[in-house]
């Protein structure tokens, strides 16, 4: 009989088994991706989070190994929602209309309503236009480039709105149906990776379109530079007016982002998630809320390893590349939102395993210093996180274990940060310098909120690094405060008063 039959008593039996046994009693291998799992390791939060956004996993939760209701729209028991309720955890619900009954049931229960999908390639450009009408007009002899994905034989035409307005009306009549059930959405976090990209592929092809030709602004077409920062503010704008604007219209107060949507200024071009490139400036448009990328992805190896280092390829100098490109994009997202938009909330996506990159020499991040970057994203102004877990190796159960891992950490990590509300809710980020894989010094992340202040710091080399950090009491006056950087990582809680200051050691679970 599969779990989510199983009567109330037998739920609250099996809730409070499950929470009895410590993280520490479970298996490390072999571990099945379940709630009972789940529960067994990921012990309830111990601090306070009324009112903040819960975080939501892109593996949904299963009550049993052969469990189908999330897929097929089925509603938790209340039970099982109560329980990843106090976790800081909800069930992500795309935004169509069959999960109207799986919202209420969690609504009920006090969880809040995230809806997250995913969607790739082409988009509503073509999705919402028949028979390719919505693609390039390219010549009988054009040559597509070998780079360009298989799933896309032709990108489509960027002026073309007609899919987006269709897709657009979809959406509105989705969400007023939700409300007129009486479900409040409480955030809508899309991971819509779709055209237009200003890729050079793109151009390419935008370039030899006889209809773009006519539709572009001219000499956009004529310069990848110029087609490059065209296409990042045209996509910003197409997705404010067809994606931001349908939900906000009948949800005013929902948190609205999409993949990868930060915030680049020409003094501070923010990194690509993978570190290797940058925007060019940009904001979100009418989107609520950024989202940086932060994946401990093993691609990273092939993208950032230097031979000239003459480093061993070992998990201590993988963690100092992971380190480098999961800090990057939240730190020039986290420093260009403080001076053009600080009204915008920060959304990010979290990783420890990514593995774009099979090749089985290349290190893992370690849990160790997945945490540390934890703690240093909420202190580089996340707002809430999104958990990517997904089973990249189903026939290794030592590698499917990850996946529960990864919300054990992030968990962990998150109660340890809730002890310093409200510097975590309305805190101003200090620091957002990005270490560099070779660097020795001090790393450091912080919030200050008033007259009290939260830092952590770190470093990666063998010894002990310190470094001054200066604050300002809420007098106006400059308070300096030498902080030691041990490798194993420290938090301090600060206080300012009368022009001094006084610093806590907070000792990390």
């Amino acid at each position: 009989m599969k779990l989510r039959f199983l009567s109330t008593l037998t739920w609250t039996v099996f809730l409070l088994t499950a929470i009895s046994v410590s993280a520490a009693d479970a298996p490390v291998q072999n571990v099945p991706w379940t709630v009972e799992t789940l529960f067994k390791r990921v012990p309830p939060l111990t601090h306070d989070a009324t009112g903040r956004f819960p975080m939501i996993c892109i593996e949904p939760f299963k009550l049993s190994a052969d469990d189908k209701s999330f897929a097929e729209a089925k509603p938790f028991p209340p039970e099982v929602i109560r329980e990843l309720v106090k976790r800081g955890l909800t069930q992500m619900i795309p935004p169509r209309d069959n999960y109207i009954p799986f919202a209420l049931a969690l609504q009920k229960e006090g969880a809040k309503i995230i809806m997250v999908e995913g969607n790739a390639f082409n988009g509503p450009a073509e999705e919402e236009i028949p028979e390719g009408k919505g693609l390039h007009q390219l010549p009988a002899d054009f040559v597509r480039d070998p780079d360009q994905p298989g799933q896309q034989q032709r990108y489509p035409c960027p002026m073309l709105l007609e899919g987006w307005q269709k897709r657009a009306d979809k959406l509105r009549a989705t969400f007023h149906k939700y409300k007129d059930a009486g479900v409040n959405v409480d955030a809508v976090w899309l991971d819509w990776e779709i055209e237009p990209y200003p890729g050079k592929s793109q151009w390419r092809e935008a370039k030899a379109c006889s209809r773009c030709r006519k539709l572009f602004p001219e000499g956009v077409l004529d310069d990848f530079s110029k087609y490059e920062g065209f296409i990042w503010r045209w996509r910003n704008e197409m997705f404010s007016a067809y994606v931001a604007a349908p939900i906000l219209e009948v949800y005013p107060t929902c948190s609205v982002t999409n993949w990868e949507e930060v915030i680049s200024t020409a003094e501070r071009p923010t990194l690509r998630w993978g570190a290797s490139h940058t925007r060019p400036p940009v904001g979100i448009g009418m989107f609520t809320a950024t989202n940086p990328v932060a994946y401990g992805n093993t691609i990273w190896y092939r993208e950032h390893w230097k031979d000239e280092r003459n480093w061993p390829l070992d998990t201590a100098h993988m963690d100092r590349i992971y380190t480098h490109v999961m800090l990057a994009q939240i730190s020039d997202n986290a420093e260009n939102t403080k001076r053009t938009a600080p009204e915008k909330q920060c959304i990010p996506w979290v990783d420890r395993f990514c593995a774009d990159d099979r090749d089985e020499k290349i290190p893992i991040l370690s849990r160790e210093r997945y945490r540390e970057i934890l703690r240093h994203c909420w202190l580089r102004g996340a707002d809430g996180m999104q958990i990517f877990n997904p089973n990249w190796f189903p026939d290794r159960p030592e590698r499917q274990a990850i996946m529960t891992e990864e919300i054990e950490d992030a968990v962990a990590v998150y109660d340890e940060m809730l002890a310093f509300r409200p510097v975590l809710d309305r805190g101003v980020v200090l620091n957002t310098v990005i270490p560099k894989p070779e660097e020795d010094g001090p790393i450091w992340s912080g919030r200050q909120f008033g007259d009290a202040a939260v830092v952590r710091a770190f470093t990666q080399g063998s010894a002990k690094a310190k470094f001054n950090l200066i604050l300002t009491d809420s007098a106006g006056k400059q308070v300096s405060v030498e902080l030691e950087c041990p490798p194993a990582g420290q938090t301090y809680r600060i206080t300012l008063k009368d022009g001094k200051a006084s610093v806590e050691l907070v000792k990390s679970p």
